[in-house]
């Protein structure tokens, strides 16, 4: 059950967010590509930085990972994916980092963020989770969100509320704060954790709370944990 944060008209176009991501046209035309009104930037379905509220209704099934829990509340920002590393995108949603002072364009790799860029040990510019994922559209590619054009995609990110089964070290326990990765260590989409009670917080953009202890999708490797998502008050 979405409904807008702002005034402008809010598409999702798929349905869901885990399976929605819209190539960006090379330049801006004068009409957008299947979207109305047609100032819509470069073809994208939404403005960047339309932000939506969803929340599980009634017809949210348990243990499903597509469908917030009834009465949880997540908030998605709409912003363009468009990554320099342009790293292999992963099995479940994962951070993504800002790469200007938009705060509509991100990547995977924290390299690639503002801060990063100038400063190596810092994962300041953490963005929010990349919602779009290869398991819930196992069609999508690093090739295709990035586009061969050159301009990437438009993406939903979620920069607060609960988040099911993002990326996470393998060591993560409910409880666990949860940041973006230094650029000089850990893995592209995947969060850094500090240890609930007997860690010491970052001096850093805090991403989220874990609410679940790190499990194993299969034998693949990648590790997911639920989460609260703590950015939206600071998310610029």
């Amino acid at each position: 059950m979405p409904f807008g944060a702002q005034v402008n008209t809010q598409t999702v176009r798929t349905g869901n967010v885990r399976t929605s991501y819209d190539p960006a046209s090379a330049v801006q035309t004068s009409s957008g590509t299947g979207v109305t009104p047609s100032y819509i930037y470069k073809g994208l379905y939404n403005t960047l930085g339309t932000v939506i509220i969803d929340q599980g209704g009634s017809d949210s099934v348990s243990g499903t990972t597509t469908q917030l829990p009834l009465f949880q509340t997540a908030v998605y920002k709409y912003v363009q994916y468009n990554s320099t590393t342009n790293p292999a995108l992963t099995t479940a949603p994962g951070c993504v980092y800002y790469t200007d002072n938009t705060g509509t364009v991100v990547s995977g790799t924290a390299t690639d963020g503002i801060i990063g860029k100038t400063t190596a040990a810092s994962a300041s510019d953490i963005a929010g989770i990349m919602m779009v994922n290869t398991t819930d559209l196992s069609t999508v590619t690093a090739t295709l969100l990035n586009n061969s054009a050159g301009s990437g995609s438009g993406i939903w990110i979620c920069i607060g509320g609960f988040c099911k089964a993002i990326c996470c070290n393998s060591a993560t326990t409910a409880g666990d704060y949860l940041y973006g990765i230094p650029t000089t260590t850990g893995t592209a989409f995947t969060s850094a954790r500090v240890a609930a009670h007997s860690g010491t917080p970052l001096a850093d953009r805090l991403l989220g709370i874990a609410l679940t202890t790190a499990a194993q999708i299969g034998t693949s490797g990648v590790y997911t944990c639920d989460a609260n998502i703590l950015l939206c008050p600071f998310n610029y």
